[in-house]
């Protein structure tokens, strides 16, 4: 969701990278990540932005680690990054 300025903390709902079936989970933001573009030897990198973020849900963790193999383990442990465009939403205060 592009346009909207997320402050570290913040949780928000986002989806996978890897596609629609795997179902969107909440995720505390840890860490602002930019990068810009840069010039290779053969290519040219494109740059990116997002946030390093851990799952805040366990039943979240467990649905994803049960049904699709993705190696979560604990809440607020685990790390990931989250592209800005992967952010579908912010938790409403008090939801």
């Amino acid at each position: 969701m592009v346009g909207i300025d997320y402050q570290k903390n913040d949780i928000v709902l986002v989806k996978s990278v890897a596609g629609d079936a795997i179902p969107p989970i909440h995720v505390r933001l840890l860490e602002r990540q930019i990068r810009p573009p840069s010039k290779g030897n053969r290519i040219d990198w494109p740059g990116y932005s997002g946030w390093i973020a851990t799952p805040i849900y366990q039943k979240e963790i467990d649905i994803l680690k049960k049904e699709w193999n993705i190696p979560f383990t604990k809440a607020n442990k685990d790390l990931t990054f989250v592209f800005d465009n992967d952010i579908l939403k912010e938790k409403e205060i008090g939801a």
